[in-house]
């Protein structure tokens, strides 16, 4: 991973850059130094962003440069185990395929790319699976996990990364793009079965309530007490006359 950190080292300056400003010429003399330097312990130096301390200059006998101690921001890179990483294939060779890694080189052997059988096709520079077709070429981009690093400081290009690609969550990131709107589907599929079922669910219980109200219905009629008779005509024609 890239980090930002504060280094301590020495620099020389030469007789003809004693003129020039000399925070410009000490950070001048820290690229040339430090910049593409390779150290185990903080891994490459990337870039050195400037001088932070400049100490007092010194010299030594017979020598014209002037000497200074200086603190300085930079930022390297170091490759981590375990460590997940996104990057490009620069190159594909018979035996694997080589990764852009920060400023290093990692080997993606043919045994780390999948579970399936991969053949070597030279003709289009492409590692092809057996069973679903898929491939690597240079340009693609990859996600990858750190498995072995081993860097050389005397010969930076030396330096070897190896990395793995047979975990879940892992490979080319048109194959994990493709997975994650396959499972996505999926997924939709589930909810819209899952609301279908509910509603015609529903649909066939409203039937019942329909009945048991209409039911309900019928018994408060039966039970409900019978109207009194109606008066006879002839009753009431009679209650007339009596009353003239």
């Amino acid at each position: 991973m890239y980090k930002r950190m504060k280094l301590q080292g020495v620099v020389s300056i030469p007789p003809d850059q004693l003129g020039n400003p000399l925070k410009e010429s000490v950070e001048i003399a820290l690229r040339n130094k430090y910049e593409a330097r390779v150290d185990k312990t903080l891994g490459e130096i990337v870039a050195v962003l400037g001088a932070d301390q400049i100490g007092e200059g010194h010299i030594l006998a017979g020598r014209g440069e002037v000497y200074y101690d200086v603190v300085f921001d930079a930022v390297a890179f170091k490759p981590e185990m375990q460590e997940v990483i996104e990057g490009e294939v620069v190159e594909i060779v018979k035996f694997g395929a080589f990764l852009s890694v920060g400023p290093f080189d990692g080997l993606l052997h043919v045994s780390q790319i999948t579970n399936e059988y991969i053949s070597y096709d030279e003709k289009n520079a492409r590692l092809v699976s057996k069973d679903s077709s898929r491939y690597l070429a240079e340009g693609d981009r990859v996600r990858a996990r750190i498995i072995a690093v081993s860097l050389n400081e005397k010969e930076p290009r030396s330096s070897k990364i190896g990395l793995t690609m047979r975990q879940t969550g892992l490979g080319k990131v048109e194959w994990l793009e493709a997975a994650r709107k396959a499972q996505e589907a999926e997924v939709a599929l589930v909810e819209k079965t899952s609301r279908s079922a509910g509603r015609d669910k529903k649909a066939q219980k409203a039937p019942e309530t329909v009945t048991d109200s209409a039911g309900q219905a019928l018994a408060e009629a039966k039970s409900a007490p019978a109207d009194p008779e109606p008066a006879k005509a002839s009753d009431s024609v009679e209650g007339i006359g009596e009353a003239e």
